[in-house]
């Protein structure tokens, strides 16, 4: 129920041990961040564009039947943070001022009221392009093994991290494109979305 294409279930069950899924296939391609950055900045505008409208769909559906706590992910989030930098080699700095950011910043992040179903795990990996009439349109997205329910700006992450890398302009756009006004995507905006990343 997005205009961006999700697989259709055909048959899912048991064989010998090992579960199974089937669903339909998409057409299209994988687009690498090689790929990505040789493409003309209007035609990465078309396609975030595309993409943040149909995110904002799916956020949209009714998630009570999907049984996940939000709050209690939160809560283990923030527990292992510090732990998961320090063994990813996080810079002592970076380490040290953590425990302040967090302090400082973590009340900007909704634990009760956040229940928009999410896919969870966005980026150039689970979706497939094509190009008509020379335009590029994102023409499938898959893989919800990673899917959660929450606060729908968590699902900005993956975008933001490992689509768009820190191109500020297409940030904007995305937002926009999403519903946010401009005098919306502000420092407080930054923050939420620097604290999301170090609970990504």
């Amino acid at each position: 129920k997005t205009s961006i294409p999700i697989p259709r279930i055909i048959e899912e069950g048991e064989i010998e041990g090992f579960y199974y899924l089937i669903t339909t296939q998409f057409g299209g391609e994988p687009m690498t961040r090689k790929e990505w950055l040789l493409l003309e900045k209007r035609e990465q505008i078309v396609l975030l564009t595309q993409l943040a409208a149909g995110l904002k769909e799916l956020h949209s559906h009714d998630s009570r039947d999907f049984d996940f706590d939000w709050r209690e992910f939160l809560q283990i989030q923030v527990e292992s943070a510090i732990d998961k930098q320090k063994a990813e080699g996080g810079n002592p700095e970076w380490l040290m001022s953590m425990p302040a950011y967090f302090e400082k910043y973590l009340h900007l992040i909704p634990d009760r009221t956040a229940d928009a179903f999410q896919h969870g795990d966005v980026h150039f990996g689970n979706l497939r392009f094509e190009q008509k009439r020379g335009t590029w349109r994102v023409c499938g997205l898959f893989d919800f093994a990673d899917s959660i329910k929450g606060f729908h700006e968590y699902e900005f992450i993956a975008v933001g991290v490992l689509m768009i890398q820190g191109q500020g302009e297409l940030q904007r756009e995305f937002f926009r494109a999403y519903g946010y006004k401009d005098d919306e995507i502000d420092e407080t905006l930054r923050h939420r979305m620097m604290m999301l990343t170090m609970l990504y």
